[in-house]
């Protein structure tokens, strides 16, 4: 269970390596969304995700040994370029096992930072059996959620909003794994407690809803969203832990919501999303969250590694 002090570690290890990214306000957006609008944009990161974040920070936590046996990572794309980007600048050789079908804008990312892909399996689970095998052979996996240095590192995007607007009154998180909002949250909790954390996860993948709902962690048999930084098929019991203390409510959005989503955002905030990243505003499209004019709501957009053959078509349909 990370801490506040863990998250403020974080910020001062990281941010020799990460862009501090701004706050932006977007009052094009308030009389549609129905509150002051505020968008925390992770896609003008280095590595065009917040993924970097909790890459560095966990990186930067290991010993000269484990730097020198080299790391692993199991990911869909944002967290092996942060993975990728960070070993680069810190010299450490990196592999990234990612699933068959991925993104092909974020395989190609991950190689132009100098990481070594392997395409393993169709379900999104699968990837873990070959980091296992990577993992005995000497190198140290950097998980992209269950990692208490990794949320940490997330984390620190919740201290940047309140350090620009003190008075936040809803923060809205997109949800993959859980690391994302469980750091987001103990950093947003622990300075504004009155401040409301709300998940978003796509229908196609309500991991952690349909976890709440059964009262126990849930698998799905199967993931079907456009949100492809999400496809994770179970809950993670930390950060469903984590989650259960510090979110105050979750909501689930379709596809066609986030597809609005994405393109409301190119045109009103000017903000090049990828799915994942658009969930909360698509919540909100869908009916699914609904707040006041006088709040003061941050939406945080995780990415924006976008595939741009999606993302055309997004914008002409």
């Amino acid at each position: 269970m990370i801490s506040y002090q863990d998250v403020l570690d974080a910020q001062k290890r990281i941010s020799p390596y990460v862009l501090r990214t701004p706050l932006l306000r977007v009052p094009a957006l308030d009389p549609i969304l129905g509150c002051e609008v505020y968008i925390k944009s992770e896609a003008l990161q280095f590595t065009g995700s917040f993924k970097l974040r909790g890459a560095t920070n966990c990186m930067l936590s290991l010993s000269d040994e484990q730097r020198r046996n080299g790391v692993v990572c199991g990911s869909s794309g944002n967290h092996a370029q942060g993975v990728a980007c960070a070993a680069q600048r810190l010299g450490v050789s990196a592999v990234i096992v990612m699933p068959l079908g991925s993104n092909p804008v974020k395989i190609e990312g991950v190689k132009s930072f100098g990481g070594t892909v392997e395409l393993y399996g169709e379900r999104p689970s699968d990837k873990e059996v070959r980091v296992a095998e990577l993992v005995k052979e000497g190198r140290c996996e950097i998980h992209p959620y269950d990692n208490d240095y990794v949320r940490a590192g997330q984390g620190t995007i919740g201290l940047e909003i309140l350090e620009d607007q003190p008075e936040i009154d809803a923060v809205v998180v997109p949800v993959g794994g859980g690391g994302l909002i469980s750091g987001i949250a103990t950093a947003v909790k622990a300075i504004r407690p009155q401040a409301k954390m709300i998940g978003v996860e796509p229908e196609g993948a309500p991991r952690y809803t349909e976890s709440y709902r059964q009262g126990k962690l849930v698998w799905l048999e199967k993931t079907d969203t456009i949100a492809d930084g999400t496809r994770t098929d179970h809950a993670n019991a930390n950060s469903f832990e984590l989650i259960r203390q510090r979110v105050d409510s979750l909501a689930t959005v379709s596809d066609d919501a986030i597809r609005q989503a994405m393109k409301l955002i190119v045109s009103k905030a000017k903000i090049v999303a990828e799915p994942s990243s658009s969930m909360g505003i698509g919540a909100v499209l869908q009916g699914k969250l609904h707040f006041d004019a006088s709040q003061k709501v941050c939406f945080v957009i995780s990415g924006g590694n976008n595939d741009l053959n999606l993302l055309a078509d997004v914008i002409r349909g």
